[in-house]
């Protein structure tokens, strides 16, 4: 199998901050490991791994301990990361409600914390997420100092300067973010918290969660389809999200599946997401879809067998399909995993309905499974937002390698 570049070090001189975070990577997500290991996996010395994970172990971020013993000889060292030397912050800003969870470097969740919006805009949530920021270091005293960065997920698309603001917000609803994306925006959030902030679309923080955490760790190349009051995707390639050359790569729901149909909050007209989410479905049961009592009834009504909301499904069943179809086109991933803020059982059924999906261009193998519903769980957008700020920081950068000075 190829060496994803995460995964692969150069010995050249000026690639050492790299090298190091080629090798953190590796610890990090398949420690233990011994050095030999990962020389083999980075294609990296075997003194250059000895040299950086003494390093890394001298500076306390990585510990060292014997392995197993298998024969004659002394067992082999292995190396892992210290969990509880440092600590990131994920949030899931949704038209709601923020839900914050801090994990340390091995991903194990430390803290939680939720609030609600006092409403659905940028303001409110910045506001709730300096709260909440305070909430956890007044909590857990001992990681305050150890938090090394914030990871924030909201519902795109996102405004990238002034003249895309402006165009987004004259056509959005009540229910986006548009100006999260901002560069001031998240420069003042990163000055006021004295932290370091990134930003994903919920969509791909979600992939990143089930990258992380659930049945996304089985495939190196997922689509995951976050199914919410939008409708949007995020895409993992190689091992490595992709978010987008202004962090709205997956926009899905902004496909036309209607021409001329219902208006959407893009400007457009007849979007995916009109038809399929569970904005439409509000519409069509009389709910409001920015009331928080919203979600729990359509869950009540699905378990009780509504025939409303089977109807609906039966409806938005081909768009399921098309959709299902234009990604596995586009793309070619190895699996499309789909979640988010309803029950699993809700999507299982969507799904069941959507059947036989459309054959792809390669057939699949006897018994292959192509389509899967998430595992990570209602809480995937704070994961994948926490480890968010953790790649950010120690995963390796092509950028880094390829524009730093000799």
């Amino acid at each position: 199998m190829p060496k994803s570049f995460r995964t692969s070090g150069t010995n050249l001189t000026r690639a050492k901050t790299h090298n190091h975070r080629v090798v953190l990577e590796i610890i990090r997500t398949r420690g233990p490991i011994g050095r030999s290991e990962i020389a083999e996996i980075t294609s990296l010395s075997r003194q250059t791994v000895q040299n950086i994970v003494a390093e890394l172990d001298a500076e306390g971020i990585v510990e060292m301990h014997a392995g197993k013993a298998s024969g004659r000889g002394h067992p082999g060292m292995r190396v892992q990361v210290r969990a509880d030397h440092a600590c990131s912050l994920g949030f899931h800003v949704d038209r709601l409600a923020v839900t914050a969870l801090a994990c340390n470097l091995l991903g194990d969740v430390i803290w939680s914390g939720a609030g609600h919006l006092a409403a659905p805009s940028t303001a409110s949530a910045n506001a709730l997420v300096r709260d909440l920021v305070a909430q956890f270091r007044a909590a857990r005293p001992d990681m305050a100092d150890r938090l090394f960065g914030i990871g924030l997920a909201a519902p795109g698309p996102f405004a990238a300067d002034a003249e895309e603001l402006q165009h987004l917000t004259s056509t959005a609803d009540a229910t986006t973010f548009t100006e999260f994306g901002l560069p001031d925006n998240l420069t003042d959030l990163s000055g006021q918290l004295k932290l370091p902030v990134v930003l994903q679309n919920d969509a791909s923080a979600a992939a990143l969660g089930e990258h992380v955490y659930g049945i996304g760790r089985s495939f190196g190349s997922f689509a995951f389809l976050q199914f919410g009051m939008g409708l949007g995707a995020g895409f993992v390639l190689n091992g490595a999200i992709y978010p987008g050359s202004t962090k709205n790569a997956g926009e899905i729901g902004h496909v036309q599946v209607q021409h001329g149909g219902r208006s959407c909050s893009c400007g457009s007209r007849g979007c995916l997401e009109r038809y399929l989410s569970l904005h439409a479905l509000c519409e069509r049961l009389g709910l409001d879809p920015t009331a928080r009592a919203s979600i729990a009834s359509i869950e009540q009504r699905f378990e009780a067998g509504d025939p409303e909301i089977l109807t609906w499904m039966d409806e938005v069943a081909p768009y399921m399909r098309q959709a299902i179809n234009l990604i596995e086109m586009m793309l070619d991933p190895d699996a499309i995993i789909l979640g988010g803020i309803i029950r699993p059982d809700f999507i299982e059924a969507l799904l069941r309905r959507a059947e036989p999906f459309l054959p792809r261009l390669a057939p699949s193998a006897p018994g292959e499974q192509r389509i899967h519903v998430g595992t990570a769980g209602a809480r995937a957008v704070a994961l994948g937002a926490s480890a968010a700020a953790v790649e950010a920081l120690f995963a390796p950068s092509v950028a880094e390698l390829v524009l730093s000075p000799a």
